[in-house]
């Protein structure tokens, strides 16, 4: 509405690209948009002359929302995944969504797909890893390294 009314009221140019229907086309093509913007424009403008409070509302990003942000789905699923132990897949959460008692519980009408899980285990911090091979592990601890070590190598050293 700024850049129509700024082609509207531009005294620089010729009074024949001045008006109301060329100005709002003018505003409407900069934005790369066409006619039916240019019309919007011009029915913004008129009701935001007669309503100064009566702004446009740009629905933009609101219809986009992701289904974790409302908490409890998030929280569902991120329980269920600790319970299956340490091997997880994106395909469980799908699997966990088509159950019949939480697509009752969330009102889903069909599950999501295996792209949209692995796109909400990345945002649950979920990342996909290889369990190391050839790790070395300490094991002085062990329960069988203890007794050996207090029954037999102890006394075999105190007895040299």
């Amino acid at each position: 509405m700024l850049s129509f009314l700024k082609f509207y009221c531009n005294t620089s140019q010729p009074k024949q690209l001045r008006l109301w229907g060329v100005a709002s086309l003018d505003a409407a093509k900069a934005r790369g948009k066409g006619l039916y913007t240019a019309k919007r424009l011009r029915a913004w403008t008129r009701t935001f002359i007669v309503d100064r409070e009566n702004l446009p509302f740009n629905l933009y990003g609101t219809w986009s929302t992701s289904m974790l942000q409302t908490g409890e789905l998030a929280q569902d699923i991120f329980a269920h995944l600790q319970s299956l132990g340490p091997y997880i897949r994106a395909m469980d959460i799908v699997d966990f969504l088509d159950t019949p008692g939480i697509r009752e519980q969330y009102s889903l009408t069909k599950t999501i797909s295996l792209t949209t899980a692995q796109r909400w285990m990345h945002l649950m911090d979920y990342r996909w890893t290889k369990t190391p091979t050839g790790q070395y592990v300490d094991g002085h601890e062990r329960e069988d390294v203890v007794e050996y070590r207090q029954e037999t190598f102890l006394p075999t050293m105190e007895d040299t």
